[in-house]
């Protein structure tokens, strides 16, 4: 079972928006644990470790990284996304649709 990590609630002004962004902080122990699988594969395909082993600690890196990709989506949902149909400017709106159409189906995309 995946615990859920919290969401801060602090935010933190980005300088190319109009909006505070959320906090994603508490990402950086989960990312750091990515960081020391990633050297440990490093380490494995040096010491010319079997393949199976490898391609194993590769999917456990991918379930880590889709682990925080997937929170910190939500996030954005929660707070750039409301924000923007929240401020009822249709501009920032349709910039906003345009990232999601483009995040889930790729640059090809309309937006």
């Amino acid at each position: 079972m995946t615990k859920k990590k919290a969401v801060s609630s602090k935010k933190i002004k980005n300088e190319h928006d109009s909006h505070s962004h959320p906090d994603h902080t508490g990402h950086l122990k989960q990312l750091s644990r990515v960081r020391g699988q990633v050297d440990g594969i490093e380490k494995m395909i040096q010491e010319g470790r079997y393949c199976i082993d490898i391609i194993n600690q590769l999917k456990a890196i991918s379930a880590g990284v889709k682990v925080i990709e997937s929170a910190i989506f939500e996030a954005h949902l929660k707070s750039c996304i409301q924000d923007a149909f929240a401020s009822d400017d249709s501009e920032n709106i349709q910039k906003k649709i345009n990232e999601i159409n483009k995040l889930v189906y790729g640059s090809k995309s309309k937006g």
